[in-house]
């Protein structure tokens, strides 16, 4: 694990990790098409751009009582950075369908 600077704004006492931590795993999407060759790449992340780490989203997930089982998966959903190139989603990628 690595550790990263103070999560802004800062999360409810409950999810506060004072030992906040994450993984420093690259990502990247490729799209290939029948046009192309080869894949081309839309987008390099992080793990580490996650706001919530492992521990803050199972801790959230089961405050309320839910508990977890053996096999449950937790999702984290969309992994974006700060940088135009590691946006995390068509969506995001497309700036809402203006730019190709």
């Amino acid at each position: 694990p690595t550790s990263y600077e103070a999560q802004e704004p800062i999360p409810l006492e409950y999810l506060q990790d004072k030992d906040y931590s994450s993984y420093d795993i690259e990502l990247g999407v490729a799209i290939m098409s029948e046009n192309t060759k080869e894949p081309v790449k839309v987008s390099k992340s992080n793990l580490r751009n996650l706001y919530w780490n492992a521990k803050q989203q199972l801790t959230h997930h089961s405050v309320t009582g839910c508990i977890m089982n053996p096999g449950d998966l937790l999702a984290s959903g969309t992994i974006s950075g700060s940088s135009a190139e590691s946006l995390g989603s068509m969506l995001e990628l497309s700036w809402k369908g203006t730019r190709e």
